[in-house]
């Protein structure tokens, strides 16, 4: 499986890095690409160096797109056409996307929300217009996976397993991890 994860600054560490980690741990091919061509400095200061720049990026290469939250950061990446234009490809051919936190505001500004089943922060559900916020602290809708914030960002990379692996793969993950 390879998975992109565009990120900004702003965007949350937390949703980064547990989300990466997990997944590389399965092993997935997971590609971290900035919207610039630097470091970024996340959502509470901590400076993360992404793989690639997003410009340098091919998205068709990829079979999972995973956004994390961080207000400042899904603010940029929801102004990125090229961004917006890669999740309604994604969503287009059945590819697996997904978004945690402030994140599924991306997916809203690319339009593709609209009688879909997600979840996000509460903190930003009031933003949520395309369709309502469910409570659950992960959603899965067929090959969209949605969750609330950093501190479900281990359910919901296990949940992204769960989904492409099985149940058997994201068990073992987690209690290698002790996550149960």
């Amino acid at each position: 499986m390879n998975v992109l994860m565009p990120v900004a600054d702003g965007s949350e560490e937390m949703e980064i890095v547990i989300v990466v980690d997990i997944l590389r741990r399965v092993p997935w091919d997971v590609m971290i690409a900035g919207l610039g061509a630097r470091a970024i400095r996340a959502s509470r200061g901590v400076r993360l160096v992404p793989d690639v720049a997003w410009a340098d990026v091919t998205p068709e290469a990829f079979d999972m797109l995973v956004i994390p939250g961080g207000w400042d950061g899904v603010t940029a990446l929801a102004k990125d056409e090229r961004l917006l234009a890669t999740v309604r490809t994604f969503m287009a051919n059945g590819k697996w996307v997904a978004a945690i936190c402030a994140g599924p505001l991306v997916l809203q500004a690319a339009g593709v929300l609209k009688g879909r089943r997600v979840t996000c922060h509460p903190g930003v559900a009031g933003e949520l217009t395309q369709t309502p916020r469910l409570n659950d602290r992960v959603v899965v809708d067929g090959r969209l996976i949605t969750s609330q914030a950093p501190g479900t960002a281990f359910e919901f990379a296990l949940e992204l397993i769960r989904a492409v692996e099985g149940d058997r793969k994201a068990d073992e993950l987690a209690k290698s991890m002790v996550v149960r």
